[in-house]
């Protein structure tokens, strides 16, 4: 004889799920790194240190920024391994770490240069920032 069960809908897996999930942490990371672009000192010192190894004291004279101003931003990029950082004597040097935070830096400058009018200071700077190096 045959019985009558009713039958649990099947749930429907979403094959993305665990795809998000192992995806939060990369996302975590790359929006720490997108933050560190939100603080315009941390942009003029990436400007300054772009190419150049400099010491704190060579950022400072650079970015028109105060010492200790300079080296919380340092910290911050230093933390986040954007930047790398060396003693010689008493004097500490930056240089940057990962060259495509730069050029992430550059994108944005020259697209939203593009959308400012060519006669405006500010996108000749920003146009200038994103041709140097």
């Amino acid at each position: 004889m045959k019985t009558d069960r009713k039958r649990k809908p099947r749930r429907k897996v979403d094959p993305h799920a665990s795809d998000a999930s192992e995806l939060d942490a990369v996302f975590a990371v790359v929006a720490r790194h997108f933050s560190l672009l939100s603080e315009p000192t941390r942009l003029k010192i990436l400007h300054v240190i772009c190419s150049d190894e400099l010491s704190v004291s060579q950022i400072v004279d650079a970015t028109g920024a105060t010492q200790t101003n300079v080296s919380r931003h340092l910290a911050l990029m230093h933390q986040a391994g954007v930047v790398t950082r060396r003693r010689e004597g008493s004097a500490v040097y930056y240089r940057v770490d990962n060259p495509a935070f730069v050029e992430i830096c550059r994108n944005v400058c020259v697209q939203i240069a593009s959308r400012i009018d060519e006669r405006e200071p500010l996108k000749r700077g920003l146009l200038d920032f994103a041709n140097e190096h």
